[in-house]
């Protein structure tokens, strides 16, 4: 299996997260490569805050593909972000399973999913991933207010 052979299954998992105002992002042409944010976190050119997963030759090798909570530099306040938003969420997400990589960098955090033997059976337990992470939206709005004050 090759990771092309994930690009349809991204394509309908992107679908499914645009709506109740969250966008969902893919790289052009389009891959097995994703982006999920709300539109006030500076993600429109993909290099803002955002929960990530992708699918390539590299996760395919070694069996395991990331789900991630990013905070880039196209985000205004990026330092001030991760070193708050990784202060209040710490613990939260190391209850969720979440590897903490924040402060510094730009990956707060971070999950390796094992690939299944299915591109749709993979994109449904990076989909449950992203889906958790989500439910952090409120702190991060939070955390974005504080910062950018």
């Amino acid at each position: 299996m090759t990771s092309t052979s994930y690009d349809a299954a991204f394509a309908e998992m992107a679908a499914r997260f645009r709506k109740d105002d969250w966008e969902a992002r893919q790289e052009t042409p389009p891959q097995s490569y994703l982006h999920v944010s709300k539109p006030n976190w500076k993600d429109q050119h993909m290099n803002g805050i955002h929960l990530e997963t992708y699918v390539l030759g590299g996760q395919l090798k070694n069996g395991y593909a990331p789900v991630c909570l990013h905070c880039e530099r196209g985000f205004p306040r990026q330092a001030a972000f991760m070193k708050s938003f990784t202060l209040k969420a710490k613990s939260r997400l190391e209850e969720l399973g979440f590897t903490v990589k924040g402060p510094s960098g730009c990956s707060i955090c971070e999950l390796l999913v094992e690939i299944r033997g299915t591109p749709e059976a993979t994109c449904a337990a990076l989909e449950a991933q992203i889906r958790r992470l989500q439910e952090l939206a409120p702190l991060i709005d939070e955390t974005i207010a504080e910062v950018c004050a």
